[in-house]
């Protein structure tokens, strides 16, 4: 599985129109259909889906990139001699990242 790290926003999808609704120039202005001077007040909603990946966004802000940890594991395996190196595994993961990439240049 491959995970795309391009630090781009993540992007609802599957929301319902209507659903979350940002102000428009329109909304700032006072609305004198209404009684009185009242503003019409903006509502956003936000879905339970919507919050949800608000909160994993930000859980996720909050971890490192690199496992420094595990690097320095590796390191010292490395540097003993002790770290072992699967070929047939590496180079099943190319030839299958490969077909990926040549599937998506496809569609």
């Amino acid at each position: 599985m491959k995970v795309d790290n391009s630090g781009k926003p993540i992007t609802p999808s599957g929301v319902k129109p209507g659903v979350t609704r940002l102000p428009t120039g329109s909304d700032s202005k006072t609305d004198t259909s209404e009684a009185g001077s009242k503003a019409k007040a903006d509502n956003v909603e936000l879905t339970s889906t919507s919050l949800r990946m608000q909160a994993l966004e930000s859980s996720l802000s909050k971890q490192p990139t690199v496992d420094t940890a595990r690097v320095a594991e590796i390191r010292q395996a490395i540097s003993e001699g002790r770290f072992k190196i699967n070929t047939d595994a590496i180079a099943d993961k190319l030839v299958a990242s490969v077909k990926e990439l040549l599937a998506k240049r496809d569609e």
